[in-house]
């Protein structure tokens, strides 16, 4: 379910680990996923600080809770390449490929 990227709506978020997809309209613009000892609500409410202090394009975000993170993330980010031949922005790294590791940097860069 897609959920408008604000404050408001963080809070519905579970503190579960799992991953969360940032979209610009129906453009998808980074894929994140939780860090150790971290969960949802909090690495979403971190990625709405960059995105405002960074200007970033963000109105929506989903999520998918999961127990492996980092293997969900990199199949979002694989599959996503495979399609559009592109990694989404705010994920795009000097590589070619996916790289399941690629963290949210103002002005795209990793």
């Amino acid at each position: 379910m897609r959920q408008r990227f604000s404050e408001h709506y963080l809070q519905a978020v579970p503190e579960a680990p799992g991953i969360y997809c940032l979209w610009d309209n129906q453009h998808l613009v980074y894929v994140g996923r939780t860090a150790p000892r971290s969960n949802l609500r909090a690495e979403l409410h971190h990625a709405l600080t960059v995105a405002m202090a960074a200007d970033l394009c963000a109105t929506h975000f989903t999520y998918e809770a999961t127990p492996a993170p980092k293997t969900r993330a990199a199949e979002e980010l694989r599959e996503h390449f495979e399609r559009w031949g592109a990694l989404p922005r705010y994920n795009e790294s000097p590589r070619t490929a996916p790289d399941e590791s690629a963290v949210l940097r103002p002005g795209g860069t990793p």
